[in-house]
């Protein structure tokens, strides 16, 4: 009987399991949410899950689950079915609008709508911490994505409510009860929270000594006094579907990645991004091919020519040739790490590499299909375009049937829209338009690599222009983009390499520090210029780093976000509840009958140094009787204390005031060991 009543009772759910499972499924989908640049899909999914976790707390406090497991189980089942055969592929209201530009959208998605499913499935505390599953895998498919703060909170979130449902869950079913205790209840949240701390100390001491100085997407050079040792870290350049702008601060390496000869200084292009999200620029992942530059069914006699270990592949015009131009040859060595984008200056013609695996995208970027890694070598031409200020003046408007509507689209925004007509307002050509949208950025933001990050759910443009007004080249190139199309003008944003360092023998060391991110805009007959907002920029990096630690309260907010903040003050509220509980656990919690225990063996300690021991094979009376013999004065508070302490282990009913008789019994011990000089 008792049995049965203790498994009803452990069949109970507990509020704590529930909440804390909901923190670690929320854990996941934060992480999600900052990816996915769609809000509707991301607050629709910490709804559902938010309904979920209740529906099951509800369903299981019921019996439902018990009622009919197995009908419940198939609906469900059947409904993700329905979903994967008619949904999965397509954008609906269960897929983000943006799943073909988001680094694993389609990886992210499915994780997310599992967590969701599995939230109306909570039957047991084992199927609660089970949810901890698809959230780590979650964690692990958006980590390339988060920044080192987001990363790092949402993790220190996930390991200690784990920790929690861990202890909680094997409490729960060892001794299969759900009542409520404090005390156990405080060495499961003290032990979660230990685990959190713990795990945190070790990722910031991992990430200390495994730290990536290189820098993402640098524009300048270090400024004097700013040289920092150059990076252990292997380079790499791989071709990315989307990349993220304004994460905040960045550090800068001296790692040498690309030798590059050529006669003049240009731009080292590698990758062209077309469509802006709102947090970084992406390219549509279908409709948007490249081409192979070698196709395996030609004729024998039009193989292409191999000279120098190199094949020269011609590379097909991706748009109309420019008026006037320049041909420029480059030939670029990896110095470090691997790649397997081809770099080149403006627009490649013709290329000259290892082996015919190449492809050309829509952009005219260059990439090898098995990569390349240091010390390999590969030539270049590129038709540069040679136009003056007056030729742009000159050039017409760009159309969407010249160039393409996508070079166009813009979300939009009100206040960016309304500070470019002001700014072009009389302007009658686009590169006008173009050079005053360009010197508005360089005269209003200052170029800094320790800027704030932008904000969860704010446009990084919009943040930038109107709030930070600092930043680096990402956010620089990202603004003149945006701005240019508000006005009506084809742009795209290019990253890549500067020119680098200049050897004795003529040769460029494009390093770490000079990898860049700039604008290109479209001109009808000259094709695709680069501009660089940062060149006219303010470099305040240095004047921030002598500014120190007096950061206020609005800037770390804007840097970090509310989030780590939150989880703070959460773990802050943890430790506080932890030793409260300790504190009445201390005063209140303990028994009568525990604190007349605590008074014998007080007093058996006392004895024990005034030279009675007590063997271990004694009872309480023999103990007694043979302090009656060793100190007759103690006797009577001896015998009164084990007379109070069989009752206590033995009997029912101890009162306060047989309390306060023990205590009494101890401190007639403590006088008469006083005045023998015993003490």
């Amino acid at each position: 009987m008792t049995e049965s009543r203790a498994r009803r009772e452990s069949d109970n759910p507990s509020i704590w399991m529930y909440v804390s499972g909901l923190a670690v499924a929320y854990s996941g989908l934060m992480a999600a949410r900052i990816v996915i640049e769609d809000v509707r899909f991301t607050s629709i999914l910490l709804l559902l899950v938010l309904g979920g976790f209740v529906f099951s707390f509800i369903a299981r406090q019921l019996g439902w689950f018990n009622l009919s497991p197995g009908l419940f189980v198939r609906w469900l089942f059947a409904g993700l079915i329905v979903y994967a055969l008619f949904s999965f592929w397509t954008q609906g209201w269960v897929m983000p609008s943006d799943v073909e530009t988001t680094y694993g959208g389609t990886a992210i998605a499915f994780l997310c709508w599992l967590v969701v499913f599995l939230s109306f499935m909570l039957a047991s505390d084992e199927h609660v911490l089970f949810v901890a599953v698809p959230v780590i895998a979650l964690l692990g498919v958006t980590a390339p994505a988060l920044t080192p703060y987001q990363a790092f909170w949402l993790f220190t979130m996930f390991l200690g409510n784990t920790a929690f449902l861990l202890a909680h869950e094997n409490f729960r079913r060892v001794y299969r009860t759900a009542k409520p205790d404090a005390l156990l209840l405080r060495g499961h949240i003290t032990v979660a929270v230990a685990c959190g701390v713990l795990a945190a100390l070790i990722g910031v001491l991992v990430g200390l000594t495994l730290k990536d100085t290189t820098v993402r997407l640098s524009g300048q050079a270090l400024p004097a006094g700013l040289s920092t040792p150059a990076s252990n870290s292997v380079s790499s350049s791989f071709n990315q579907p989307a990349i993220l702008v304004g994460l905040g601060p960045v550090s800068l390496s001296e790692q040498p990645v690309l030798e590059v000869e050529s006669s003049e200084p240009l731009l080292w292009r590698g990758s062209v991004y077309v469509r802006y999200t709102g947090r970084g620029w992406a390219n549509p992942r279908y409709g948007f091919f490249g081409r192979d530059l070698f196709n395996t069914d030609m004729p024998f006699s039009e193989m292409p020519e191999r000279r120098d270990g190199l094949y020269t592949l011609r590379v097909p015009p991706v748009s109309p040739e420019p008026t006037r131009y320049r041909e420029i040859k480059q030939r670029y060595k990896l110095l470090s790490g691997a790649a397997n984008v081809i770099y080149g200056a403006a627009q490649p013609v013709l290329v000259r590499f290892p082996n015919v695996a190449v492809r050309v995208d829509a952009t005219g970027c260059l990439q090898s299909y098995y990569g390349y890694r240091a010390g390999a070598e590969y030539e270049v031409v590129s038709r540069v375009p040679d136009a003056t200020p007056a030729d742009l003046r000159r050039t017409p408007p760009a159309t969407p049937t010249d160039v393409g509507a996508l070079y166009f689209d813009v979300p939009p925004n009100p206040r960016l829209q309304n500070l470019v007509r002001d700014l072009t307002a009389g302007l009658t050509n686009n590169y006008d338009k173009v050079m005053a949208l360009k010197a508005y950025i360089e005269s209003n933001c200052t170029y800094n690599l320790n800027p704030p990050a932008v904000p969860m759910g704010r446009d990084a443009v919009d943040f930038f222009l109107f709030d930070s007004r600092e930043g680096y080249c990402d956010l620089f190139s990202s603004a003149l983009a945006v701005l240019v199309r508000y006005a009506g003008i084809p742009s795209r944003v290019a990253t890549g390499f500067i020119t680098g360092d200049q050897q004795p023998d003529g040769k460029y060391i494009a390093k770490e520090k000079h990898r860049h991110q700039w604008t290109e805009i479209y001109f009808p007959g000259w094709g695709w210029i680069a501009f660089d907002a940062t060149e006219g920029a303010r470099e305040v990096t240095e004047d921030r780093r002598r500014q120190g630690g007096s950061l206020s309260w609005q800037a770390l907010v804007q840097r970090y976000g509310y989030l780590p903040w939150a989880l703070l003050l959460g773990a802050i509220g943890l430790l506080l509840f932890a030793v409260v509980n300790e504190v009445l656990a201390r005063r209140s919690g303990v028994s009568s009958a525990s604190r007349i225990v605590r008074a014998y063996l007080r007093a058996v300690q006392l004895l024990q140094r005034a030279g009675v021991p007590r063997a271990e094979w004694m009872t309480p009376s023999e103990y007694a009787e043979r302090v009656q013999k060793a100190l007759p004065d103690a006797a009577v508070p001896v015998w009164g204390l084990t007379r109070l302490l069989e009752r206590s282990e033995y009997g029912k009913g101890i009162d306060e005031a047989e309390v306060c008789e023990a205590e009494r019994y101890l401190q007639q011990i403590r006088a008469v060991l006083k005045r023998q000089n015993r003490w």
